[in-house]
C-alpha cells in the first residue's frame, strides 16, 4: 500500500499536478509505523507510531487496553503535536513513574518532548543535539532525575535534567574517521568502580558506525579509560638501564578533561615479560623521553627506559594516557570466523540489575555480546537470529528477550548460563517488546506488519496478534 501511494504521488508531480498533503486524525483502532512500546500504570500499553513511514503528517500514540492481558484491544489514539509543529518520533521512549511524564525523542526537530500521561499533552520540549534517537535514565543526582540522549548525527550524547528541563552538557564520542552514530545507551543504576577507577555512573553506548562500544563517565563528562589504568603514582624502579621494563604497582584516576601533550614513539621490548614490538600513540604530561608505556595483560603498565644517562628513582611520578585506553570497547570477530563483517553495528544494550553483566545486540555477527563490566572485557558471544534489534531483560535479570528483525523471531536467553533456551516465531520486523505486569505475557511490536503479537511465556507460543 505504501509503495502504491508513493507511485501515485510521483505521477502527480510528473503530470504537473500540485499535491497538498492533508493531515488526518488517525483512526482509533490502528498502528502505523510502530517504533516503541511502553507499559503504563493501569494496564495500558502505549504504541508510539512514527510519521516517517506512515500516512499521517505527525506521529501519534495508539492506546491499548490490557483488561484481557492475552488479547490487547484498541482504546483510542493521541496525535502528538507541540506548538503546531509536526513531530517525528523514533524508538527513543522512557516513562518516569515518579513524574508521570513520558519522554519522547523528536528526531525531526532535534529535541526531547515531555508528554504528560494524565492530560495526554506535550507540556514542554528540551532542545538537544542533532538527530536524537534514544533516551536512557541516568538516575537521581542531587535530587534531580537525569536522562542520557543519544544524538545519532552529531556523534555525541546529551545529558538532560528533568527538574530543570534543559540540556546540561554533551559528551563527544571518539570518532575513528567514519563517525560513531550512537544508537542506544544503558547507565549503571548506581556509582560503581571499574578497573581501579573511582565510583561513578558509567554509560555504555552502542555505535551504529563501527564495531565499538563507547564507555563514558557521567561525572567527568567524557569517554574514560575503561580497559586499563591510565596513570601511575609510584614507579617501582631505580635504574635507567636500557632494556629494563618498569611496572607501575599503583594507579590513580586520569581526568580525561586535563590537557596533555600528544606524542608518538616507537618501542621494543628486551624482556620476556612483553614479547611485542611496534609503535604506540598517547599522551604524557611530563618527561616523555623516559620511555613508552605498554599495557600488559594483568592491567599494569610497563616502561622501557631509553636514556641511560638519566637516573630515575623510586618516588618519581609519571602520568600518561595511551590510545589503547580511549574509552572504546573493540568488538573483534566471533572466535573462529576469521573474516570481517560488512555490517559491524551494535544496536541495543542492557545491564543486569546486579551490574554483573552487560549485553549488547550485534548485527554484524547476528549475536549478543556479553561484557564483564568489572574490567569491560568481552566474555562471550551468543548466536541468535538475523539482525538482533531490541532487547528486554526480565525484572530479576535472569532472562533476556532478543527481537531479531530479519528472522521474525524472539530468542530467549538464560543470562546465567548465557545460552538460548527458546525461540518463538512472531510477526515480520519485531522491533520493541514489553512484559505484562504479571510477566506471564510478552508483547512484541512488529514494525513491518504494523501489529502487536502476544507470546505466552508458560509455553513460549504466539497466542494472539493485534493489527
Amino acid at each position: 500500500m505504501k509503495s502504491i501511494l508513493t507511485i501515485a504521488f510521483l505521477f502527480m508531480i510528473a503530470s504537473g499536478c500540485v499535491y497538498t498533503p492533508r493531515c488526518t486524525h488517525p483512526p482509533s483502532g490502528s498502528m502505523d509505523g510502530p517504533v516503541s512500546l511502553v507499559l503504563l500504570p493501569g494496564n495500558v500499553l502505549y504504541v508510539v507510531n512514527s510519521n516517517a513511514d506512515s500516512r499521517y503528517c505527525s506521529s501519534y500514540i495508539s492506546m491499548l487496553s490490557l483488561s484481557v492481558p492475552q488479547q490487547p484491544s484498541y482504546s483510542g489514539t493521541i496525535p502528538i503535536t507541540y506548538k503546531n509543529d509536526n513531530v517525528s518520533l523514533v524508538a527513543g521512549t522512557y516513562f518516569s513513574p515518579s513524574t508521570g511524564l513520558l519522554w519522547l525523542a523528536d528526531r525531526e526537530n532535534n529535541r526531547v518532548l515531555l508528554f504528560d500521561v494524565s492530560s495526554s499533552t506535550v507540556t514542554s520540549a528540551i532542545p538537544v543535539d542533532q538527530d536524537p534517537i534514544s533516551i536512557a535514565p541516568i538516575g537521581t543526582i542531587d535530587g534531580d532525575m537525569w536522562m542520557l540522549v543519544c544524538d545519532l548525527s552529531s556523534n555525541d550524547v546529551s545529558v538532560v535534567s528533568s527538574a530543570q528541563q534543559k540540556e546540561l552538557y554533551r559528551i563527544p564520542l571518539t570518532n575513528n574517521g567514519i563517525g560513531t552514530a550512537p544508537l542506544h545507551a544503558v547507565v549503571t543504576p548506581s556509582p560503581v568502580s571499574i578497573n581501579n577507577q573511582p565510583p561513578d555512573r558509567y554509560a555504555y553506548i552502542t555505535r551504529g558506525a563501527d564495531n565499538n562500544l563507547s564507555v563514558v563517565s557521567i561525572n567527568d563528562h567524557c569517554e574514560f579509560n575503561p580497559m586499563f589504568p591510565s596513570s601511575a603514582s609510584v614507579p617501582v624502579f631505580d635504574t635507567a638501564t636500557p632494556g629494563n621494563t618498569a611496572t607501575m604497582s599503583s594507579v590513580r584516576t586520569y581526568d580525561c578533561q586535563t590537557p596533555s601533550e600528544l606524542w608518538t614513539a616507537s618501542f621494543t621490548s628486551a624482556t620476556s615479560d612483553f614479547v611485542v614490538s611496534g609503535s604506540v600513540s598517547g599522551r604524557m604530561k611530563e618527561r616523555a623521553s623516559v620511555g613508552v608505556p605498554y599495557t600488559s595483560d594483568n592491567g599494569y603498565v610497563g616502561f622501557t627506559i631509553f636514556r641511560p644517562s638519566e637516573k630515575y628513582v623510586v618516588g618519581d611520578n609519571f602520568t600518561f594516557y595511551t590510545t589503547a585506553s580511549s574509552g572504546l570497547i573493540n568488538i573483534p570477530n566471533m572466535p573462529g570466523t576469521g573474516v570481517g563483517t560488512a555490517n559491524p553495528v551494535t544496536r541495543d544494550i542492557v545491564m543486569t540489575p546486579d551490574m554483573q553483566k552487560v549485553f549488547a545486540s550485534y548485527v554484524g555477527l547476528d549475536s549478543v555480546i556479553v561484557i564483564d563490566p568489572s574490567d569491560n572485557t568481552i566474555e562471550n558471544y551468543i548466536k541468535v537470529g538475523k539482525s538482533p534489534e531490541a532487547m528486554l531483560l526480565s525484572p530479576d535479570g535472569s532472562t533476556l528477550y532478543v527481537a531479531c528483525y530479519n528472522s521474525a523471531k524472539i530468542y530467549v536467553i538464560d543470562t546465567n548460563t548465557e545460552s538460548v533456551t527458546n525461540i518463538v516465531g512472531v510477526g515480520n520486523g519485531p522491533f520493541a517488546m514489553a512484559l505484562s505486569p504479571d510477566q506471564h505475557y510478552l508483547y512484541v511490536l512488529n514494525y513491518t506488519d504494523n501489529s502487536l503479537g502476544v507470546v505466552d511465556l508458560t509455553d513460549f507460543a504466539l497466542v494472539y496478534t493485534l493489527k
